[in-house]
């Protein structure tokens, strides 16, 4: 009788550098390092890697460490649309390839199915257990590694039917395997909708939810739904995000996007952006040409990739700015008073006013209830939040004519006694307009050559 003996052994680790935060967690609505301090991942997705694979590999990922200051990069391999379902091997290698490279260089990777085209993620479920199996067995032993099981659902798709059976089944595989790492799991209408994941939290350990965003289409409504997710302690990670619209061209809007950029730092949300490659659009990072290995100089970069540069900041932290303060009344001249309310786009932001020309300071009144414009006035706020760089000083200067309105006044005229050069006259002025009229004057004309010599209770010119 013959007898074999088998022995199954994981491929051997090699040298690596280990990634700064250790190996993460998710404690309470936050990422966490090893030791559970909330912290911020920041750094580049790729394009798909059927198309732009090229600009993710040893150099690219070395130059993104080394002098951007990422600590995070993601491999955005689409499952159709040319990716994994009809490529598996050539994508598999290009993902191994890019999770090495991450680990080499002590960053942390995230291993994207890209569901986009076939928006309901149940669609190739089987081969997404498969992938991540493979993936587990792999590299589930390092801490640099992110999986993310659903990119964008989209379509006839929704939480309750779709999205949570998929992840309650595409979990355990992964737990399986790999009992620590980072799931990250996509929300419906193309990861907008993690409020309503926050509504039906998955139960295992160490899951986070996408969300998505375009600074040119989404704006403070998707802001609100986030808080609202963590106030329900949803852990949130922006795995994708771009400084276009949400086509990827449009733009850039920086304005939006620095918001955006203050509102995900304030709040230790994690984020990659979309994308490192030099395509032909708004939200590439590189311009035309660019070296796929890395080694870029700021002439290579576009505007949204300096910008991101900048905002990934290097070993240098970037101290958020709070929002500039907002007018509800615009300036310009006015025929009436006005009533005028000042805003701010940052959460929970202290608003710091004037009304006498002069600039604000953090020991200016603090706004809390719309201001009576009743003159010619200029009102200067500035916003402020412990933890942020003060907001520019917003300016606006309200004109009030000084022309009298007649619409709405009634002036009565009353002689009730006389005698000699003599009289007592009642004169009664009445607004009968709902705009308070301030600062007025009464001018009338006498008849014949009468004047005024002597009065009481009132004064005159």
């Amino acid at each position: 009788m013959l007898f074999l003996t088998m022995v199954i052994t994981k491929p051997a680790k090699v040298s690596a550098a280990t990634p700064v935060y250790g190996q993460l967690k998710i404690v309470g609505n936050h990422l966490c390092d090893a030791s559970r301090n909330p912290i911020q991942l920041k750094g580049m997705s790729s394009h798909g890697l059927q198309w732009y694979g090229q600009f993710m590999n040893s150099g690219s990922i070395q130059t993104l460490k080394n002098s951007w200051g990422a600590n995070v990069v993601r491999a955005a391999m689409y499952t159709a649309e040319g990716g994994y379902i009809s490529n598996p091997t050539t994508m598999m290698a290009k993902v191994k390839e890019t999770i090495q490279a991450a680990i080499d260089y002590g960053i942390y990777v995230i291993v994207d199915w890209h569901i986009l085209s076939d928006g309901n993620p149940n669609t190739y479920r089987a081969q997404s257990i498969n992938f991540f199996q493979q993936i587990a067995s792999a590299y589930g032993s390092y801490p640099n590694v992110i999986y993310e099981i659903c990119n964008e659902p989209n379509g006839n798709v929704t939480r309750a039917n779709d999205i949570k059976p998929y992840a309650q089944a595409v979990i355990p595989a992964i737990r399986a395997i790999d009992p620590d790492n980072i799931i990250i799991c996509g929300t419906s209408t193309w990861s907008q909708d993690v409020d309503i994941a926050a509504n039906s939290p998955l139960t295992y350990s160490n899951v986070a939810y996408t969300c998505h965003f375009y600074a040119g289409t989404y704006t403070q409504s998707l802001r609100d739904k986030i808080s609202a997710a963590m106030s329900k302690g949803a852990c949130i990670f922006v795995t994708e995000w771009g400084t276009s619209d949400a086509s990827g061209n449009g733009g850039p809007y920086l304005t939006e996007a620095q918001t955006w950029m203050d509102f995900l730092a304030i709040n230790k949300i994690s984020w990659c952006n979309w994308s490192l490659c030099d395509k032909a659009e708004t939200s590439a990072a590189l311009k035309a040409g660019a070296n796929p290995t890395g080694g870029w100089t700021d002439a290579d970069l576009t505007t949204s990739g300096a910008f991101v540069k900048k905002n990934i900041g290097g070993s240098t932290p970037v101290t958020p700015t709070v929002t500039t303060s907002t007018f509800s009344v615009p300036a310009g001249t006015y025929a009436s008073a006005q009533t005028v309310a000042i805003g701010c786009g940052t959460s929970s932001a202290a608003i710091r006013y004037t009304t006498d020309g002069s600039t604000p300071t953090t020991s200016s009144p603090i706004y809390n209830a719309p201001i009576a414009v009743p003159r010619t006035t200029t009102i200067k706020a500035m916003a402020t939040k412990s933890g942020m760089t003060n907001s520019d000083v917003a300016s606006a200067t309200y004109t009030i004519s000084s022309t009298p309105t007649q619409i709405g006044i009634v002036v009565t005229y009353t002689i009730t006694s006389s005698w000699g050069n003599c009289a007592t006259v009642n004169v009664t002025i009445k607004n009968n307009g709902t705009a308070p009229i301030n600062g007025w004057t009464l001018v009338w004309t006498f008849p014949g050559n009468q004047t005024i010599t002597n009065i009481w209770s009132a004064t005159y010119t």
